[in-house]
């Protein structure tokens, strides 16, 4: 009977914790797991500071969340799991807004400059015109509805009467001939 108070009373905490299933020590948690989920992030995003304001958030979540009756097993796996959902709100963020460019008079003259540049030549204009008339009749209907006429596939398969999977075969090997086409006649 000595033995049996023993043994209990030598178990350590996180072991008596989830016997009892006493909710895990938050500062436990984040003592154990906090190098582990920077290092997960700060892999997946190259940036220190990034990986260390993510790591916060992570941590932010798991006090508000933290289940009380989850076993400590199962917090890691909890954890890393917040991570990546914190890494995934993290990138749609970051590609929803883009990247910011400060505009000054010489980047407007730049940016108008290019436009004017992207006007197409009589050249660009007369071999579009060739490599088309070279094309088979369903090939150059599918290439003018998407790419002349800005289609999109399901325009094109409704306005052709094909599927919409048709319409893309149809496509990809219309723009395939027509690179093979086009770099026969430069």
């Amino acid at each position: 009977m000595g033995t049996c108070v023993l043994e209990v009373v030598s178990l350590n905490d996180s072991a008596r914790r989830s016997t009892l299933r006493e909710p895990p020590d938050l500062e436990q948690v984040f003592a154990r797991y906090m190098d582990s989920v920077y290092h997960f992030l700060y892999s997946r995003l190259g940036n220190r500071e990034d990986a260390e304001d993510l790591t916060s958030e992570v941590f932010l979540k798991a006090t508000k969340q933290l289940d009380s009756a989850r076993a400590e097993a199962s917090v890691a796996q909890w954890l890393f799991t917040v991570a990546r959902t914190v890494l995934a709100d993290h990138w749609r963020r970051y590609y929803r807004t883009g990247i910011i460019v400060e505009l000054d008079e010489s980047r407007i003259n730049e940016i108008q400059g290019a436009s004017q540049a992207l006007e197409p030549s009589s050249e660009s204009a007369r071999l579009v015109t060739e490599v088309l008339d070279a094309l088979p009749p369903r090939y150059r209907m599918v290439l003018e509805f998407r790419f002349l006429r800005s289609y999109t596939i399901e325009e094109t398969a409704q306005a052709m009467s094909l599927s919409a999977g048709n319409v893309k075969v149809i496509q990809h090997r219309a723009l395939t001939k027509a690179v093979e086409l086009a770099g026969t006649r430069i």
